[in-house]
């Protein structure tokens, strides 16, 4: 009989035990129970002010709205003006190319020689000196400057030759 108030023993240790982890337990879960209250907490409040700031997003891109329409769409404004100056600059570009790119040597030395010289044999042509305008056409024919266009030089000479024996 000496081994029932051993197993008594035993049963009470064992209850004793039992009764330690389940209030461990029941501790643990009220642990748990009010980590779970903090965190939901936590998440109400995270949750309300993501729906502040959605409202305050919805807000700000309302405000914009009106204002951009307001002002009469600052949009097409500054299209317009970046299409106006990039017209303008192409222009200007255009006429600086226009200006500056190598011109032909045969036309720069008869723009050269028109100006220099057309009036002047006019003049001589309507006043009967075709010989003083032969002889000058014949020295600008062996001027350097005017080596490109001797060819047209020499056709005018002749025209101007032609003239001259008609009106005798």
């Amino acid at each position: 009989m000496k081994s029932g108030p051993t197993d008594h023993d035993n049963l009470e240790q064992m209850l004793e035990e039992r009764a330690q982890q389940i209030e461990a337990l029941q501790k643990s879960l009220t642990e748990a129970e009010n980590k779970a209250q903090k965190y939901e907490q936590e998440w109400s409040a995270l949750y309300d002010r993501n729906k502040e700031l959605l409202g305050e997003k919805h807000q700000l891109f309302q405000d914009y709205e009106t204002l951009r329409l307001q002002k009469g769409g600052f949009g097409f404004k500054a299209m317009m003006i970046s299409g106006c100056t990039g017209f303008l600059v192409a222009l200007v570009l255009c006429f600086v190319y226009l200006k500056l790119k190598p011109k032909n040597p045969h036309v720069v030395a008869f723009r050269q020689f028109e100006r220099e010289h057309l009036f002047d044999y006019e003049l001589a042509i309507s006043q009967g000196r075709f010989h003083d305008v032969e002889r000058s056409m014949q020295q600008n024919m062996d001027r350097p400057e005017y080596r490109p266009i001797a060819n047209e030089i020499e056709f005018a000479k002749n025209l101007v030759e032609a003239a001259r024996n008609r009106c005798k």
